[in-house]
């Protein structure tokens, strides 16, 4: 009986049938429907992750991760880490996940769900140096943020000097002061800091272009989680398809003018 009324045999199979279609949809939908909450850890180096002058977190990568939260529909909270940490918050299962680049130690607690923004790698130093191959490097103190992953030949070269250093800032300090060198890292990384510390393009070196290195999501092994990983794998394709992955990033980058800034 339904209100009263005894269903044919046709119009009930389209009843169950109908009944069937939407309990699967709710099913499909669960993430968005229930609320999850997932917790993301952003690395602490301007302009990806920082504090503005109120105090508030801000920066390109911690916008585009709660973007892509909110587009799989979660619930999220967004912590801002030194660079080295948030391979542990990952690890651990403190964090769902972080985007920035990979690295072996990363790999092996994480797992690499959708790249999410292209940057080459430069070496930068004085004005003076003539950097054009890895080989014009050997010999020279190279200041490289530390648990960064910036090229795979130059990792490899055990001829250049590698010199650990806490961030963007204090490479391009310990450049312009030459004590290191050169720098290795992200042009924007680079450059953006350079611009924060009122240093001119002009005080720096052409640069040496290595490669092209990607910022991904990489979501903790501890915290895996088929449909929330697809989830998130799906808002990212379906936010770059609109460009707003990109309106972030040239919000950022309209900021300064600098050589390979957006490249």
């Amino acid at each position: 009986m339904f209100f009263g009324r005894r269903l044919e045999p046709l119009a009930l199979n389209t009843w169950r049938k109908t009944l069937s279609l939407w309990l699967l949809a709710l099913t499909l939908a669960a993430p968005c429907a229930f609320g999850k909450e997932i917790h993301i850890a952003t690395i602490d180096s301007a302009p990806f992750g920082f504090r503005g002058a109120d105090g508030k977190p801000t920066g390109m990568i911690y916008e585009i991760s709660n973007l892509i939260a909110e587009e799989a529909g979660f619930t999220y909270t967004n912590e801002i880490l030194p660079y080295p940490r948030t391979v542990h918050a990952v690890g651990s299962g403190e964090a769902d996940f972080v985007i920035r680049y990979g690295n072996a130690e990363l790999e092996n607690v994480a797992i690499q769900v959708a790249r999410v923004l292209s940057l080459p790698t430069i070496v930068v130093g004085h004005p003076s140096a003539k950097f054009e191959s890895l080989n014009d490097l050997h010999g020279k103190t190279v200041g490289i943020p530390r648990g960064g992953r910036f090229d795979d030949a130059f990792e490899a070269d055990t001829a250049i000097l590698k010199y650990p250093v806490a961030d963007y800032a204090q490479t391009v300090k310990m450049l312009t002061a030459q004590r290191i060198d050169a720098g290795i890292g992200s042009s924007v990384g680079l450059y953006y800091n350079a611009h924060l510390l009122g240093i001119k393009k002009e005080q720096l070196g052409k640069p040496l272009v290595l490669s092209t290195q990607h910022f991904a999501l990489h979501f903790s092994k501890k915290r895996e989680n088929a449909e929330t990983i697809a989830a998130l794998r799906n808002a990212v394709a379906r936010l770059d398809k609109r460009g707003e992955i990109k309106r972030i990033v040239n919000k950022y980058l309209s900021t300064f003018d600098w050589d390979l800034a957006s490249k």
